[in-house]
């Protein structure tokens, strides 16, 4: 096992499903319907059945391989409310925060885009489909999302995830 990789909890659901959670991260594995590429690795996930996991919260779809390298939190659902340092801690650093400085952020700023060519949501990993403005893409970073997957993303605008 690489140093990266985190063994998730796995809880079994009521109806035989299993849920694993990593990184505040629910994953539970399904069927992909459409080409979708995983939001880890970026390569295609392919294969009969069950062939990825999707997040319950973010949507996020990863392989099932790749899952347990998931680093970056969950930024949607309850799982991402959780404090990620402890609150002894946070408050030291509130103290030494002065009030006018902010913490720093990663948001993406996205726009409007028409897309001259098949592209595949950097977030959810399925085709953005349509004929004009098929989704949005960030104006620092150039990640292409859905409408519905902005508010979703990752914030993680100008960091090199892998």
């Amino acid at each position: 096992m690489s140093a990266e990789q985190q063994l998730p909890v796995v809880i079994r659901q009521s109806d035989g499903s299993k849920i694993h959670e990593i990184s505040g991260h629910k994953f539970k594995a399904v069927v992909l319907a459409q080409p979708t590429f995983c939001s880890f690795c970026t390569k295609f996930i392919y294969g009969v059945g069950k062939q990825g996991y999707k997040c319950l919260g973010c949507e996020t779809v990863v392989h099932k391989r790749c899952h347990s390298f998931m680093t970056a939190r969950c930024t949607f659902g309850p799982s991402s409310r959780a404090p990620l340092i402890p609150e002894s801690i946070d408050r030291v650093n509130r103290r030494s925060r002065s009030a006018s400085e902010e913490p720093p952020t990663n948001n993406h700023h996205f726009n409007k885009h028409f897309y001259t060519r098949p592209t595949f949501c950097d977030h959810c990993g399925s085709l953005l489909y349509g004929i004009m403005k098929q989704g949005v893409q960030c104006s620092d970073c150039h990640a292409n999302v859905h409408y519905r997957c902005q508010e979703k993303a990752l914030h993680n605008c100008g960091i090199q995830v892998q």
